[in-house]
């Protein structure tokens, strides 16, 4: 079994279909390629790649998904034609896999070819890239067929999934445990059987975070009290989540850290604390909270295995 490191400063998309609501999350990976495709290539085959998914009524979010999207190239022919200047002309195979990153199975895929021309190498793959069409049919019915799949995991999993998840909660590691059940998609029967523990686990996320960010941020406070001092305790305090339980404390310690400013530099401190997004359904809180929650938090490392994909 291959495991494949992400590099987590990659962006993940959030797969939702606005007519059905399957909001499937879904990563993209570039792993490593047999070919010696230029680094600028490979960015551009991720920015293609992210394209197909979102041009095909998707919207984006960062995320940890368990599935994703592993884009393969493969050169069938190379050719440097003797003209003035020289031109270089790849025929390349695209397959796209979209599988498991947790157990390694592969779900579907499904293979294209590109043609590109170019003053050199570089340019020719660039070119070839670019051709990548975000409406192309094989592709689109590639994404619909693995959205299927995914919800269907769920369903016949949710049991297995939803363990998981309570594992490591009981195991006080809360934001490994939202990371699970946030993947669950809303058009599921797993998410309609288990929404009210989902915004439990919400709610118990942000209260920790509230407790570790307030501390953080009457350390910087108190160790200084002057007005970089309390600059730097509202960078903690603007990142807490207005629902946490402890919000009350944080607009006291606000509050009292801003007379202090007012004292010291006979200025307002101009510091704004968040304030719960109104524009949130009621109906879907939990949800879309919980996924803006997530996409603010440390970017990590992902390992996805990819089992016999190719």
């Amino acid at each position: 079994m291959k495991k494949i490191l992400l590099v987590c400063t990659l962006p993940f998309i959030f797969l939702a279909n606005a007519q059905d609501n399957n909001d499937i999350l879904l990563g993209v990976h570039i792993p490593d390629q047999a070919e010696n495709i230029p680094s600028s290539a490979k960015n551009l085959l991720y920015s293609r790649v992210f394209r197909l998914i979102t041009d095909n009524g998707v919207s984006a979010d960062e995320f940890n998904p368990r599935f994703f999207v592993a884009p393969k190239i493969a050169v069938l022919e190379k050719e440097v034609l003797g003209t003035a200047p020289p031109r270089v002309v790849l025929n390349l195979e695209l397959t796209l896999f979209i599988g498991d990153g947790v157990n390694g199975n592969l779900i579907e895929s499904e293979t294209v070819e590109l043609k590109g021309v170019g003053q050199n190498e570089q340019k020719a793959y660039i070119n070839a890239i670019k051709r990548l069409a975000p409406k192309n049919p094989a592709l689109v019915a590639l994404l619909a067929k693995a959205k299927t799949e995914i919800v269907a995991y769920y369903n016949e999993h949710c049991s297995s999934v939803i363990k998981a998840a309570k594992s490591l909660r009981d195991q006080d590691n809360t934001f490994a445990a939202l990371d699970i059940i946030a993947n669950i998609p809303v058009s599921t029967s797993c998410y309609d059987e288990n929404s009210g523990m989902i915004k439990d686990y919400y709610q118990k996320a942000i209260d920790e975070e509230c407790k570790r960010l307030l501390n953080a941020a009457r350390s910087h406070w108190y160790a200084t009290q002057t007005v970089d001092g309390a600059n730097a305790a509202g960078e903690f305090l603007m990142a807490i989540e207005p629902r946490a339980y402890c919000y009350d404390e944080v607009e006291i310690f606000h509050k009292e850290i801003a007379t202090r400013v007012k004292e010291l530099s006979n200025k307002e401190w101009d510091l704004t604390l968040r304030v719960v997004d109104a524009r949130i359904e009621a109906a879907s809180f939990s949800r879309d909270i919980l996924l803006e929650y997530v996409k603010n938090q440390p970017k990590r490392a992902i390992f996805y295995r990819m089992k016999d994909w190719y």
